[in-house]
């Protein structure tokens, strides 16, 4: 079984052995009051609450067949191989204390595995996804310049319109159209109703299809509408969604990116 402590330092430490621990607390590098846990799941305790420790109460002299643990850097004590005696009295033990520094860090990313188990799948792609495009990215348009840009492209049926110009420019137009419901009895207010009506209906028909080619779609979609019902419904679908992030066939992102 593995075991963590954390040292002096503040860095967390993993051992291969119960015998590499006693060792280190033989040398002083473990202490009884050193944070310990056994396992990568085990809860954190103090050295001395470990049954299986020895803690030495008293300073003795040291024999001349003691052996002596250099001080130093811990991990490489770790990972240094044991002196023969040791060896031949204890053959099993020694190849689990050989391991590599590499084995170590192993160990430690293996602990960071759980929390990544725990992110579903969807949030796993969610941070792979570029994010260039959300609306919180881009600089949309207002009522003003949706206004103003599909009267500057009064004739454009190519080019692609974002969904703020594009419903912007309806919301404006669609008072116009309801009041040409209801002609007027007076000359003047019907010409002004006629002109208004078909004076509009050019650059309605040039955003819808520029709508539909920010959908990366054919403009020609747009007279699906005349089918009854299930046609409008289709149409209003694809007006709707957002459009292709970044360029598509039909030009370049409508929008600036802050």
């Amino acid at each position: 079984m593995i075991y963590k402590f954390i040292d002096n330092n503040g860095s967390e430490i993993t051992v291969n052995s119960l015998s590499s621990l006693q060792a280190l607390v033989d040398s002083e590098n473990v202490k009884e009051n050193t944070k310990v846990k056994a396992g990568l799941r085990g809860k954190w305790t103090t050295a001395s609450k470990i049954d299986e420790l020895v803690f030495a109460q008293e300073v003795e002299e040291e024999s001349e067949q003691e052996t002596v643990i250099p001080e130093g850097d811990i991990k490489s004590f770790i990972t240094a191989e044991k002196k023969p005696e040791e060896a031949s009295t204890q053959p099993e033990q020694s190849k689990k204390e050989e391991a590599p520094v590499e084995k170590i860090e192993e160990e430690k990313a293996e602990t960071k595995k759980p929390e990544d188990e725990e992110k579903s799948e969807y949030e796993l792609e969610e941070e792979k996804r570029d994010k260039t495009y959300d609306d919180e990215n881009v600089i949309g348009l207002n009522l003003y310049d949706s206004i103003t840009i599909c009267l500057k492209k009064y004739f454009n049926f190519k080019d692609r319109a974002s969904r703020s110009e594009y419903w912007y420019f309806q919301l404006m137009i669609a008072p116009i159209v309801i009041w040409s419901q209801f002609p007027s009895n007076d000359n003047l207010i019907l010409i002004i109703q006629l002109i208004l009506t078909f004076g509009l209906l050019i650059p309605g028909f040039a955003v819808t299809f520029r709508r539909l080619h920010d959908r990366d779609k054919s403009g020609w979609w747009a007279f699906i509408s005349f089918i009854p019902i299930i046609g409008t419904i289709i149409l209003l679908v694809m007006l709707i969604e957002k459009g292709t992030e970044g360029k598509n066939r039909f030009g370049d992102y409508p929008l600036k990116i802050k």
